[in-house]
């Protein structure tokens, strides 16, 4: 089971659902088995109700639509309706976000791994060079969310070993 901070969120689920460009009934579906199939995965305030879940959810993507005037105007009325912020202030992991999106495009598309050079991975995250630390939160991250790393011919890899050119398959583990 995932730590709380790599539980998804419906903003996890909003971002990939409208960079994924579905239907919405092919959106609904998605939502409704993440809650069926994977609720354990989901953070706790959303486990035991769909609609809040869905609705969270469907709201955000109504956002991502919006300019940012009609956004500014939207959190100001949130923040008097509910005093909620559209942005938690909570601090961001970059790397969880990062492996929930792709483990949610492993699941819902007709993928079954991610192909990425370890440059590339490293430059998505604003780094030319792997530290110990930075490695350590990338393996935390795709350890959380389930994944296994491999190089060519589905030999797993631990990315600490691999040339910075070596091109890395992200799949869902079959643990």
């Amino acid at each position: 089971m995932a730590q709380i901070k790599y539980k998804l969120v419906p903003q996890d689920v909003a971002t990939y659902l409208y960079l994924s460009n579905f239907t919405h009934r092919k959106e609904t579906e998605i939502i409704s088995n993440l809650f069926e199939e994977y609720n354990d995965w989901i953070v706790c305030i959303y486990r035991n109700d769909y609609l809040s879940f869905k609705q969270s959810i469907m709201n955000l993507i109504s956002l991502f639509e919006v300019d940012f005037n009609t956004y500014s105007e939207a959190e100001l009325i949130m923040k008097e309706v509910d005093g909620a912020d559209l942005c938690d202030s909570i601090e961001v992991d970059y790397f969880g976000a990062y492996f929930k999106l792709i483990r949610l495009q492993l699941m819902y598309s007709d993928i079954s791994y991610r192909k990425i050079k370890l440059r590339t991975l490293l430059r998505d995250f604003g780094y030319k060079r792997r530290s110990e630390k930075l490695i350590d939160n990338m393996l935390r991250a795709i350890k959380t969310m389930n994944l296994t790393t491999y190089l060519r011919g589905y030999e797993t890899c631990d990315i600490r070993n691999v040339s910075l050119d070596d091109m890395i398959i992200i799949r869902i583990s079959d643990k």
